[in-house]
Order: structure tokens, then C-alpha cells, then sequence
């Protein structure tokens, strides 16, 4: 006997009225079947402090809910080596049901946390939050990661910029 995934069994199931499947899969609990994370492999998270400073966050969002959904917006707050930066990603991008996907996310660091940043970048506790809105054909929702820990970040250039305030 062949074994079938959640997501087969409920693709069998999609002819029941909408109005059932929103009392089962309430916005809660489609929220619930998103995972969001760093990206697991190599530099996931970089922060680049030379002249023009910049940041770049690599996120794995897994869609384990029987239906198609949209990521329609997103905010992050990226702490890292004690300052903290924000973006708005505004990019929509479809996951298929149980789709493992990803969006890739990037920006500016100014000059004044670019310096923070390698004052105490060899003492990094790094995290990252994440709040994003998703469409789906049943609801819209709510998907909120506070405080994803133990983000290792790949900084380029601190040493160099931490030499030019040494000499400054």
C-alpha cells in the first residue's frame, strides 16, 4: 500500500465548500503550516561594512498547507552585532502546496550602524524577525517569526572598516 502525504489526501478532498475548509484550516492554522527560517547552507546571512555597506538574508519558506499561497509583503528586523536594520519586501511570490521556496532579501546599511556593527561584530548575536502577509484562496494571514536566534553571519570588510576607526 503506497503511502500518501497530507497534501495528496487533500487534493482528493478540494471538492468540499469552502465554507468547510475555513472552519478547518482557520487563518491560525494555515499560519501554522508556513515555516519560515534562514536559509540552512553557506552564507545565509551577509553583512558586507566596507564603503557602502549592505546586507543580504536568504529565507527558506516551506508551504506544508494543502492550498497555493501568496507572500504579499514583508517587514524584517535584522539585530545584528547590537544595532538593528529594517526592510520592507514588497516582492509577491507564489508557494505551491508543500513547495519549498525561498526569497532572498537585500539593503543598505548606513554609515552610523555600518560602524556599530564592526565595533562589535567579533561579539555577533545576531537574530531576526520576521513578519509577513499572505494571500490564499481561503484567507488572507498572518505569519509572525520573532527572534529567529543563532544567525550566523558572514561579515566581509568589518576588519577594515574597524582599522579606520582605530586610525580615525
Amino acid at each position: 500500500m503506497e503511502v500518501l502525504s497530507i497534501i495528496e489526501i487533500w487534493k482528493y478532498l478540494k471538492w468540499l465548500p469552502k465554507f468547510i475548509l475555513r472552519k478547518l484550516f482557520s487563518k491560525d492554522r494555515l499560519a501554522d503550516l508556513v515555516l519560515i527560517d534562514v536559509q540552512a547552507r553557506h552564507e545565509a546571512v551577509r553583512a558586507n561594512l566596507g564603503d557602502i555597506a549592505s546586507y543580504s538574508l536568504h529565507f527558506q519558506i516551506i508551504n506544508m498547507s494543502p492550498f497555493d499561497i501568496e507572500l504579499d509583503r514583508a517587514e524584517i528586523d535584522f539585530l545584528c552585532a547590537g544595532t538593528s536594520v529594517s526592510k520592507q519586501y514588497i516582492k509577491k511570490s507564489i508557494f505551491k502546496a508543500g513547495e519549498v521556496g525561498g526569497i532572498y532579501v537585500k539593503g543598505e546599511i548606513e554609515t552610523p550602524k555600518a560602524i556599530q556593527m564592526a565595533r562589535h561584530y567579533k561579539d555577533n548575536r545576531s537574530s531576526i524577525s520576521i513578519h509577513c502577509e499572505f494571500n490564499c484562496s481561503l484567507h488572507n494571514f498572518t505569519k509572525v517569526c520573532n527572534n529567529l536566534e543563532g544567525v550566523n553571519v558572514h561579515f566581509t570588510n568589518a576588519e577594515w572598516r574597524e582599522s579606520t576607526l582605530e586610525n580615525a
